[in-house]
């Protein structure tokens, strides 16, 4: 870190926090993956109850996915992106700076809202 004025300092994150490579490499990664989450579930039109329903869990436990909540492991957030279709090549893009790719296939469940059905979520068979 570089001292740049009175009890001002310049640096990294990880200098400023102390983290070790291994503990930002993971940080990155998480956020990489629930930055995705939210981006590929809005590019759907999905909401985060249809989401959550999909995934077997809460709308509020999915919210804290797409924030990186700390109580949420990275398995849950690669879940999430596998519902909607987005594969391991589609993972290994955005864990190289690309965009959130377009699914490689169609949702494993129908992730999407039925009015008619009160906006419940019809799971189908993923094979």
């Amino acid at each position: 870190m570089k001292e740049i004025g009175k009890g001002w300092v310049e640096g990294s994150a990880q200098e400023l926090l102390g983290l070790t490579d291994a503990e930002a490499a993971y940080i990155e990664t998480k956020a990489v993956l629930t930055r995705a989450v939210r981006e590929r579930r809005l590019a759907l039109g999905l909401s985060q109850a249809s989401m959550a329903k999909a995934l077997g869990t809460s709308q509020s436990r999915f919210s804290f996915i797409e924030r990186g909540d700390p109580s949420v492991s990275i398995d849950l957030a690669l879940r999430a992106l596998f519902e909607t279709g987005v594969d391991m090549r589609g993972v290994a893009a955005l864990m190289a700076g690309e965009t959130v790719p377009k699914a490689s296939s169609e949702p494993c469940c129908a992730v999407r809202e039925d009015t008619k059905r009160g906006g419940r979520v019809s799971p189908r068979a993923a094979f």
